[in-house]
């Protein structure tokens, strides 16, 4: 296993030839052990797109990394660069104590998991799991060094490749076929394909169709595992219950994981640590509790939790006091340092939807008419706007599902003041009570 890291990444591709930009401006300078650095950023092409930018990540030895965004953020185009499908424009990436930008993806040692699944549909799942180990020199899961090349047996090879379509008990077995026979019949006892080892991808339902496509991987034994959306064509009970699979296994097998998703519940659920990325940037790296509890700028408040985040501009009044148009609210004492630096600047408050109560009529309260209310069972999400701002955005509230809430109530939301969150509106970046 290893940790992959990487080093001020950029990566652009050409409007012109849909490429990387020509070397004409080489934005990129090769050291002597081969890896690829960038002292600045680089030079800008009128003509280029940037995907991605100043991109720094260290992923440890066996952590469950996930990478989620919007679409578009750039987050598949960095397991790309990872995996070796793409040339980074500039930046350096190493896996393990190795820079890897200049060897092809064969020679990364990596293992790659895809949203398409990306399975030989005229191979049985047996021959799909064992492709990749007969093209390699496969290590035993416990550890076992890697055996030499066979190279000096091509009639052996030979003898393998002709009878492998007999019945088990005519084939040729060499050593090595062996071997790969048992590593492929150690997956599938993993992961639970051995009733599927005879039958083609046509037979299989898209929930042991990403089994088969995971089992190959895991059957490389790599240093690294990509995966990139692998939950995506799932239903919705399927990809529960898949997600836990794919969090026990890399527990048990301690293989380094880097998860492409923009699902955040995913996100949340499976990562040891979780990137945030937007518009080709990592916005905040963090535990899951902490993006949720601390994030740091408006953007990772919004995107991490479900529903969103509300925001409302308020105006500060030191020492403690925000005002707005419908409400007036005391905030907690560990805010008065904070606050004296902002008096009578705008600011804007951040809270959750699962942190507005129903309450009674009171100043420090927000009285809003109800427009939507959806019942999930054991809770009910309320969209409502403000009585008297009808134009202002819609507030998102999480309320217990014993409270009976109607279409066109009128009702009075209390703020929980030490859950609030406060952004500078002009960079977007949080502020921190002292």
């Amino acid at each position: 296993m290893a940790q992959v890291v990487l080093e001020n990444i950029y990566k652009s591709f050409s409007q012109r030839s849909g490429r990387s930009p020509a070397a004409g401006n080489p934005p990129t300078a090769a050291t002597q052990d081969g890896a690829t650095e960038a002292n600045d950023a680089p030079q800008a092409d009128s003509h280029a797109v940037s995907v991605l930018r100043r991109i720094n990540l260290t992923v440890k030895d066996g952590e469950f990394m996930v990478l989620v965004g919007p679409s578009g953020c750039g987050k598949s185009t960095l397991l790309r660069l990872i995996a070796g499908l793409e040339t980074a424009t500039a930046g350096t990436i190493r896996v393990g104590d190795r820079p890897v930008n200049h060897l092809p993806p064969k020679q990364r040692d990596i293992a790659m998991v895809f949203q398409s699944y990306a399975l030989y549909p005229h191979m049985t799942v047996y021959e799909n799991l064992a492709f990749g180990l007969r093209r390699s020199q496969p290590t035993l899961l416990d550890g076992d060094p890697k055996p030499e090349p066979e190279q000096r047996f091509p009639l052996e090879n030979l003898l393998v490749s002709a009878t492998r379509p007999l019945p088990k008990n005519l084939r040729y077995w060499s050593d090595k076929e062996r071997q790969v026979d048992h590593r492929v019949r150690m997956v599938a006892q993993m992961l639970q394909l051995d009733p599927l080892l005879d039958r083609l991808p046509k037979q299989l339902s898209g929930g042991q169709k990403q089994r088969v496509a995971l089992g190959r991987a895991m059957a490389r034994n790599p240093q690294v595992f990509l995966m990139d959306e692998p939950l995506s064509n799932l239903d919705a009970k399927l990809r529960t219950e898949t997600r836990a699979r794919i969090v026990d296994l890399q527990r048990k097998l301690g293989t380094t994981t880097i998860y492409v998703t923009h699902d955040q519940t995913e996100a949340m659920t499976m990562g040891d640590r979780i990137a945030v990325l937007n518009a080709g940037q990592i916005q905040q790296i963090a535990t899951p509790l902490e993006l949720y509890k601390h994030p740091a700028n408006e953007f990772v408040a919004a995107f991490i939790g479900s529903p969103p985040m509300n925001f409302l501009d308020v105006q500060v009044q030191a020492p403690l006091l925000i005002s707005h148009p419908q409400f007036r609210l005391t905030l907690p004492e560990r805010w008065e340092t904070v606050l004296r630096s902002h008096d009578r600047r705008t600011l804007r408050l951040g809270i959750r939807p699962e942190h507005l109560t129903l309450s009674v009529p009171a100043p420090k309260n927000l009285p809003v008419r109800v427009e939507r209310v959806e019942a999930l069972g054991s809770e009910t999400y309320i969209s409502a706007r403000f009585q008297e701002d009808q134009e202002a955005p819609p507030l998102q509230v999480r309320i217990d599902s014993d409270h009976r809430v109607f279409t066109g109530d009128e009702l009075w939301l209390a703020i929980a003041p030490d859950k609030i969150h406060l952004f500078d509106p002009a960079t977007g970046l949080a502020i921190v009570p002292q």
